[in-house]
């Protein structure tokens, strides 16, 4: 970021918050998604992305009350602790495994769900305990290693029988914790800066404006709308992978 803020960058800054605030608001994921290649056309990435992990915690915080109580915390439990374990250990195969295939792998796949997804494939019955450390555990390797945890947790939820309230909820909480336990690891290496604080601080209004938006339109809106809205930031996130991949 530049040494100081300009009134373009505070703009960018805030309309971008606005708008992943929706996003997560509405469908319980997708901020980093929607923000992190927005905000590093206005700052470095190693500024950006502590600013967007303290923002998920924040953001995290204020619609966790409001769903808790539709939160599935016997899926959810399995799915953190297996994340949070292998984090570490897809932060260590990274310096052994390139990143962009990865990334172009993890978008065919992803591709390849959302069609399953969208023709209205369901799961039958719940995954056993085994299946579902297996999809955190692989949700955390991606973390660690590119920085996406989200595709298998999320089509794990959308593939469930689970109402959309239940989804949200968990998908909500999940990344909530996902998200703190990021922000400690950036701020133990010493990442989160005082500009870092000072664009956080500026999109945080924004952010708890579309926050509320996105949650007021989900409490509107059909829970059909959910799922197709979730899946096309699946796609999104998909066909994004692959660019990036392609691009390096």
């Amino acid at each position: 970021m530049a040494a100081t803020l300009t009134v373009w960058t505070a703009a960018g800054a805030f309309a971008t918050a606005a708008f992943a605030g929706v996003l997560r608001g509405f469908t319980g994921f997708g901020f980093a998604l929607a923000a992190v290649p927005a905000l590093t056309l206005v700052a470095t990435p190693v500024e950006v992305v502590p600013c967007v992990m303290v923002l998920q915690v924040v953001a995290g915080v204020q619609l966790l009350g409001r769903t808790w109580r539709d939160v599935d915390w016997g899926a959810v439990r399995p799915l953190l602790i297996a994340a949070l374990v292998a984090t570490p250990l897809g932060t260590i195969a990274l310096d052994g495994l390139p990143a962009d295939p990865m990334r172009a792998l993890i978008g065919i796949v992803v591709l390849g769900a959302v069609a399953v997804l969208g023709a209205g494939v369901r799961l039958r019955r719940e995954p056993g305990l085994v299946t579902r450390l297996g999809i955190g555990a692989l949700s955390g390797l991606l973390n660690g290693s590119t920085a996406m945890a989200g595709p298998p947790v999320i089509l794990y939820f959308l593939a469930s029988q689970r109402s959309a309230a239940s989804s949200r909820a968990s998908l909500l909480s999940y990344f909530f914790v996902l998200s703190v336990a990021g922000s400690v690891s950036v701020a133990a290496a010493g990442l989160v800066t005082w500009r870092t604080v000072v664009l956080a601080a500026l999109m945080f209004p924004a952010l708890t404006l579309g926050n509320a938006l996105g949650d007021r339109m989900f409490n509107r809106a059909p829970g059909e709308i959910y799922r197709r809205v979730a899946i096309a930031v699946l796609l999104v996130l998909a066909l994004l992978s692959i660019v990036r991949a392609l691009a390096a």
